[in-house]
């Protein structure tokens, strides 16, 4: 979805939402405000507030089920959890340094990249995440409050569990949607929680981080296995399809030349393209080592089309064509002293592009060596190389697809990477879309990606956030016989927490600027 377009939309449904709520509160006062008080629902501005006791009574049947074996289990798994969570203190303290000092992050959203450093997907807008050196593009914030509405669910579950193992009363649970932004919260008995001992209240704490560590953990298992769970409707690892090619993009299809949303992608020159990264590697190896193609001599001597005296063009670049037709191109005889070719072959002809791709016997070795004919390689600039795209119909069961006509294109191979998306899951039937794996493994990837950061950012020491109360909990209990005074127990976490609160303050300073400020200048 286009992060404008969602971004209005959200807006409008908050502005609708307050204006009622004003109209509701003036104009039926009474019965509006029994509504919110008995649905548990309050409208602010430009957010969303739910508490609800509702759960109550099956949170505490889910923590009593199973009997002393499953409870023992349990509270095993929550001290698990509580050394979990604190191994990722030192880890989260480190990647906020690396975040401030750290220099300018790249790019590294999901996509891939030619020559190392330029982004498939320059032109969105694209939100950098505390885990440095990932980058996650605007457009696609639909799955980002999705993911992270369920990531925030499965933490204030594990608080929930936690609390019933160790008998502690859960009061309720509330939900915040701060304009896009999605927060959840359990609420539990305080006296009774700091009542506890030490290490009880920590698997309490620390079941949050310890959930999402082992949901994120799920989530990498069913990714892992979703080649296995594919098979039977999709092939993998065999060939690419296409699933969207951009208004913009110069491969865009007119009549029958150009790709198009179900295309199979075979080859690209003599490079087998067979899943993702094999697709981005054939376009680099493309931009690298410019194809030359074997030709028989007849066939340079019936169609060579050169002009009378060769000439450079304004950017230095060898021609023997006619600049304003399209269809040609001049290719250099590369010599091979092993074969004897004839002597009237030229070093610079000027052939048709697709009718020398047809009649060719194939792809010259990289030293120019032909099995068969002589080798010709395109007079290109140093930006722009050919490719050939070999292609057959999306498969109809029961036969294969049928072959197409190889789509050429002479150009930069990041113009493709930019404006043509593709998919490794090739439907085996006509009713199958590869955009449901697609949306399913992008869907599990930020599962992954926002339980693990939820979990990190909880175990900081900052306030708001789990890590606050953590480090209050362990500052009070291990320096308990040195420092008497509560108070100065108490200042001693103030500190520690005010420092990581400021690491995180800086890091997402930087963030917002890098992902934001720096785009709209």
């Amino acid at each position: 979805m286009d992060p404008l377009i969602f971004f209005e939309v959200l807006l409008a449904i908050y502005g609708v939402l307050f204006f009622f709520d004003r109209f509701f509160k003036s104009c039926m006062h009474y019965p509006y405000e029994s509504f919110l008080t008995n649905s548990g629902l309050s409208i602010t501005f430009l957010g969303i507030r739910w508490h609800t006791t509702a759960f109550n009574r099956w949170i505490l049947r889910l923590g009593n089920s199973g009997g002393s074996c499953c409870r023992s289990w349990c509270t095993k798994s929550f001290t698990v959890g509580v050394l979990i969570a604190l191994s990722l203190v030192p880890v989260g303290i480190i990647l906020l340094f690396i975040t401030i000092f750290g220099g300018g992050n790249q790019q590294h959203e999901g996509g891939n990249s030619l020559g190392g450093t330029v982004e498939t997907r320059s032109q969105s807008l694209n939100v950098e995440i505390l885990l440095p050196g990932v980058n996650l593009p605007l457009e696609e914030i639909g799955y980002y409050v999705t993911t992270l509405l369920i990531s925030t669910a499965v933490h204030e579950l594990g608080h929930a569990l936690a609390a019933v193992m160790e008998d502690i009363p859960v009061t309720g649970f509330g939900f915040h949607l701060y304009f896009c932004l999605p927060v959840a919260y359990t609420e539990i008995s305080t006296d009774h929680l700091n009542a506890l001992k030490w290490f009880k209240k920590l698997r309490i704490l620390c079941a949050g981080i310890w959930h999402n560590f082992v949901f994120a953990g799920f989530c990498y298992l069913l990714l892992s296995t979703l080649g296995f769970m594919a098979a039977p409707l999709y092939s993998l690892n065999k060939n690419v399809i296409v699933t969207e090619v951009t208004i913009q993009s110069p491969l865009r299809a007119k009549g029958d030349r150009g790709l198009v949303e179900g295309n199979v992608i075979t080859q690209i020159n003599d490079c087998d393209v067979v899943n993702e990264d094999s697709w981005y590697n054939c376009l680099l190896k493309a931009l690298r080592s410019k194809p030359g193609f074997c030709v028989s001599s007849d066939f340079i001597r019936l169609n060579d089309e050169s002009i009378e005296i060769s000439h450079h063009s304004s950017d230095g670049t060898l021609q023997c064509c006619d600049d304003k037709n399209a269809k040609l191109c001049c290719f250099e005889y590369i010599d091979d002293f092993s074969n004897d070719a004839p002597v009237e072959i030229p070093q610079h002809v000027c052939l048709d592009v697709r009718r020398t791709m047809d009649d060719s016997y194939g792809y010259c070795s990289p030293a120019g060596v032909c099995e068969r004919g002589f080798c010709l390689r395109p007079l290109l600039k140093n930006t722009t190389t050919i490719m050939i795209f070999r292609r057959q119909a999306q498969p109809v069961e029961p036969q294969q697809g049928s072959a197409l006509k190889n789509v050429i294109y002479m150009g930069h191979p990041l113009d493709v990477a930019r404006s043509v998306r593709i998919s490794p899951f090739v439907p085996k039937h006509s009713y199958v879309s590869p955009k449901w794996c697609d949306a399913y493994q992008l869907f599990l990837k930020y599962n992954i990606v926002f339980s693990l950061g939820l979990a990190l950012i909880n175990a900081i020491p900052c306030f708001g956030f789990d890590g606050n109360h953590i480090a209050n909990t362990i500052v009070n209990s291990f320096l308990v016989n040195r420092v008497a005074e509560k108070a100065k127990r108490d200042f001693i976490s103030l500190i520690v927490t005010a420092i990581g609160s400021l690491l995180f303050i800086l890091a997402v300073t930087k963030v917002l600027w890098l992902s934001l400020l720096r785009y709209l200048f």
